[in-house]
């Protein structure tokens, strides 16, 4: 179990750094807005699948080849720069998967918004004066009634 909180810890911290160096430090004008959604890191910590999505943009088989070319190019970098920030004995080999969860989600959405469905009508309001009030009435009368007897048993007597 320690393990993996360990394992999540720096998965999360190697997606954290990766995200940064991307954004701050890559100069490839084919990576651009790009966001690290996921990293799966081996339990040994020797590989790390890194799941990247553009943001903004709905690539194309041609434009995801582009970036996959594009990440494949960056990796040794990116690698490197990765081992000056996260300490560790021995820096993960960075394998890179297109995430289109983010895609699937969008198309998802917009499928659920283009579903015509109308809302249910509200419920008619009732009034208080509009209730039936007989059977309230009698059940009042019969607690009445009953907390009247109650009293009269509980009285206390008087010692002449």
């Amino acid at each position: 179990m320690a393990d993996s909180v360990r394992v999540q810890r720096v998965a999360e911290q190697i997606r954290a750094e990766l995200s940064q160096i991307l954004r701050d430090e890559v100069r490839d004008p084919r990576i651009r807005l790009m966001t690290i959604t996921r990293v799966k890191l081996a339990v040994d910590l020797g590989a790390a699948t890194i799941f990247y999505s553009p943001l903004g943009e709905d690539p194309d088989e041609a434009r995801r080849e582009e970036l996959a070319e594009a990440m494949t190019s960056v990796s040794g970098f990116l690698r490197h720069q990765l081992s000056r920030r996260v300490k560790l004995r021995h820096t993960p080999v960075l394998r890179f998967v297109f995430d289109d969860s983010i895609a699937e989600g969008s198309h998802m959405l917009s499928l659920i918004r283009s579903l015509d469905i109308q809302p249910a009508p509200p419920e008619p309001e009732v009034e208080v004066g509009d209730e039936p009030s007989e059977t309230d009435d009698s059940h009042e009368t019969d607690d009445s009634d009953e907390a009247d007897e109650e009293e009269t048993d509980v009285s206390p007597q008087s010692e002449t």
